[in-house]
């Protein structure tokens, strides 16, 4: 860093292999006044360079008119200024510095923000530097800097990089560097970002924690940016490890957040308050995930680092041993079930799709919590999601022939209540709601059809749930449209009913939920 600070006073030789740290800059004296390596001295004479080296001391040789650099000097000095003006810029060096990080600190030590530490190091750090959290959403940019990498503009204008952008980190295995290698990884191949790029990230137990990202937009000295970038990080460290545990991904301010939200301990008051630290809205489109780890699947820290991957820039969390995912990011306001693609931050691939894949390659399922819209409701959508989840261990997940959805992995609240409710009844009661009209008609069916070998329970089903539309059902059973109609009279001729009733058809599809949570306790 002194070195490129000091180009302007003449051409600067570096002899020193190292990276030392001063503290101060003073004028060398003799042997008997220095203080070892903690300061750096100016010297104008190769005796005085030599001298302060055999010290142990570092110098700094300044010397117009010479044209070699002094032995056992850090760095020579020559056909410049005199040694008073590189002295008076040392020290000027050092004051800049000194307060840049005393500011800094104290950014640090009052609570300030990460935010708050890129503002005041802008005029230092000279490029573009972002901020992320692990699941790689924008937590502070430089503002004042101007930037024209496209990568970059898309991620500060939606405030997390998009389903895309982490498909090309991967294909690149950015993730893996990032995650393995110690200290900075300066990446100049230009594939992603049009700029060298140098990344420092910080690392938990289960997943990173920051990554903190230069582009070398502007300046692209990276022994001199490696140096200033160090400064940076030292203090985004603190950040890491007070905010970033182990077994917290999503932070300590929004782990705790979510835990006391899904708890029923704050009051609508209290949670407009804290939204505000934790970038969560308090209104909005919200929907809850709640998963976990069986015996033989992975453990719940590698499962946490997966699903906060998965779905960012959603919110995830260890719960005891269950994995908890808020999802706050849908803009339509007429998906009740599951997101469009259209309105997931994701894209073409929305939350619960991303969710399901992974799910299916674990071999595990979760439950969703039925739609909401202010997150005050967030502790009753917990506890839907935990019996939805409870429902998935309940039933055959090779086996379920009346299911609707696409997601095979992810239990709805909103499709799977009835096992809930089944589940506290007295036997009796499960007794009185099957001997209905409706449920005498299709447990009738479901005989008939183990007696024969036909499947009038599922088609008869089908035919409600897409709301008879002979198309759709021939579509989703794999049979022409003009055998509905004749399967549907059968069907009525047989067992007395009539379709065109809407009251019976409402019956019949309650009947269904019944008899199916019933069977699958």
């Amino acid at each position: 860093m002194v070195e490129r600070e000091l180009e302007p006073f003449g051409r600067v030789v570096r002899s020193l292999s190292g990276n030392p740290v001063f503290g101060e800059v003073r004028h060398y004296l003799n042997a008997a006044t220095s203080d070892g390596p903690a300061t750096l001295y100016v010297c104008d004479d190769e005796v005085d360079v030599l001298a302060a080296s055999q010290a142990g001391c570092f110098a700094v040789y300044v010397n117009p008119d010479a044209a070699e650099p002094a032995e056992g000097a850090m760095l020579s000095v020559l056909e410049g200024e005199s040694a008073s003006l590189v002295f008076d810029a040392l020290l000027d060096i050092a004051r800049r510095f000194g307060e840049w990080e005393h500011d800094m600190d104290m950014v640090r030590l009052t609570g300030g923000s990460l935010q708050s530490l890129v503002d005041i190091s802008e005029p230092y750090l000279q490029n573009n530097v972002v901020v992320l959290d692990p699941a790689l959403k924008l937590l502070a940019y430089t503002k004042g800097v101007p930037c024209d990498d496209p990568i970059t503009v898309e991620l500060i204008e939606h405030g997390y990089h998009t389903e895309e952008n982490i498909s090309k980190f991967k294909l690149h295995k950015r993730f893996k560097s990032w995650s393995e290698d110690e200290g900075y990884v300066i990446n100049d191949t230009h594939s992603i970002c049009k700029y060298t790029t140098i990344v420092k990230s910080f690392k938990a137990r289960s997943s990173f924690s920051l990554i903190t990202v230069m582009m070398c937009n502007n300046n692209d000295d990276l022994d001199y940016l490696v140096d200033v970038f160090g400064m940076f990080t030292e203090r985004v460290e603190h950040y890491a490890l007070r905010d970033y545990p182990d077994d917290k991904p999503s932070g300590i301010v929004v782990d705790t957040f979510l835990k006391d939200l899904i708890g029923g301990t704050l009051n609508e008051t209290a949670v407009a308050e804290r939204c505000q630290y934790a970038g969560i809205p308090p209104t909005g489109r919200f929907c809850l995930f709640y998963m976990e780890p069986s015996e033989n699947s992975v453990p719940s820290s590698r499962l946490l680092s997966d699903v906060s991957l998965a779905v960012a820039p959603a919110k995830t969390m260890l719960v005891d041993d269950a994995v908890t995912v808020l999802c706050f990011n849908c803009a339509h306001d007429k998906k009740t079930l599951h997101f469009a693609p259209e309105t997931c931050p994701h894209a073409h691939r929305t939350n619960s799709e991303r969710l399901n894949n992974m799910l299916e390659r674990y071999d595990l399922t979760c439950g969703r919590s039925s739609k909401f819209t202010s997150l005050s409701k967030a502790p009753t959508a917990f506890a839907q999601a935990r019996e939805a989840f409870a429902a998935s261990k309940q039933r055959d997940m090779r086996a379920r022939g009346l299911a609707v959805n696409a997601w095979s992995h992810i239990f709805s609240f909103d499709r799977y209540g009835m096992d809930y409710l089944t589940n506290q009844l007295p036997p009796e009661a499960l007794e009185l709601m099957n001997s209905t009209y409706a449920g005498t008609i299709i447990e009738n069916i479901a005989r008939q059809d183990a007696a024969s070998h036909t499947n009038n329970y599922e088609f008869l089903y089908a035919y409600l749930v897409y709301e008879r539309r002979n198309t759709v059902v021939a579509e989703k059973l794999h049979m022409h449209r003009n055998n509905v109609s004749y399967r549907i009279g059968r069907i009525e001729e047989q067992f007395g009913i009539t379709t065109d009733d809407p009251q019976l058809r409402q019956d019949l599809l309650f009947a269904y939920r019944v008899r199916e949570a019933v069977n699958a306790e």
